[in-house]
Order: C-alpha cells, then sequence, then structure tokens
C-alpha cells in the first residue's frame, strides 16, 4: 500500500462527555464532600475546579526561599504557590467512568486508578503517590 507508513496505527480517543450545570454542580458536590470527609483530602486540598470532563484538586505549597530568590510568578499571600495535586477525567456525566491522574515532573499526567468517581477519590487515600 503505497503512501502508509509502516508501524503506524490510528488509535481513536474516548468520546469527551458534555457537562451542563446540573450535572458540574453534582459532580462537584461529591468531590468537595470527599474534600471535608477524608483525612489526606481535607489536610492537602485547598480548591477544586471542573473544567470540561475533568476535576482539578490543587494544594497550597511552600516553596524554600533564599533572600535573594525572585519568583516569575505571583505567590498567594506572599508565601505559596498553588500546584495541581490530582487530576480526575471523567469518561461519562454521571460519574461510573472515571480516571485518577497524578502530574509527573515534566508536567504530563499519568493514570494511577480507573473506576468510579468515588472509587478513584477514596484511591487516593491509600495511594502511596499522593503522600505528603
Amino acid at each position: 500500500m503505497a503512501g502508509r507508513k509502516k508501524g503506524y496505527v490510528w488509535v481513536q480517543a474516548p468520546p469527551t462527555p458534555k457537562f451542563n450545570e446540573r450535572q458540574k454542580d453534582k459532580i462537584l458536590s461529591v468531590v468537595n464532600e470527599a474534600v471535608k470527609t477524608q483525612a489526606k483530602l481535607s489536610k492537602m486540598i485547598n480548591r477544586t475546579v471542573m473544567r470540561g470532563h475533568r476535576v482539578y484538586l490543587y494544594q497550597l505549597y511552600e516553596p524554600h526561599r533564599d533572600k535573594d530568590t525572585v519568583f516569575t510568578i505571583p505567590l498567594i499571600d506572599d508565601k505559596y504557590f498553588e500546584i495541581p495535586y490530582a487530576r480526575l477525567t471523567l469518561r461519562d456525566t454521571n460519574g461510573n467512568k472515571c480516571e485518577l491522574d497524578w502530574q509527573r515532573h515534566n508536567d504530563q499526567w499519568m493514570t494511577l486508578h480507573n473506576g468510579t468517581l468515588k472509587e478513584c477519590l477514596e484511591a487516593i487515600e491509600t495511594n502511596e503517590w499522593f503522600d505528603g
């Protein structure tokens, strides 16, 4: 077959679900309730945001500073960075298919767990990738 490169295959990504405001509020209420009730999440998470079909969990991080340190982005309360702690990728609108992702040092995301939304939130408590 002329024109086809050897060894390449097309892969179709799963469809991205679309959420209405009621569905977004329901998903965020489940996530925020877990943040309030689970020990590790309540200690680490300061903010949750839903963008498209993903929920981002953010934590505050206090960087090491010397007297000559200059930061290129503003700090929160002149003390903290806000960094991603975890990401939940939703594959359907009711939370039955979800992926728990962790951000690597090179800003790429790595999937650590697949399951329902509640299972992924519970997996954060037991997964050592989310320690400290």
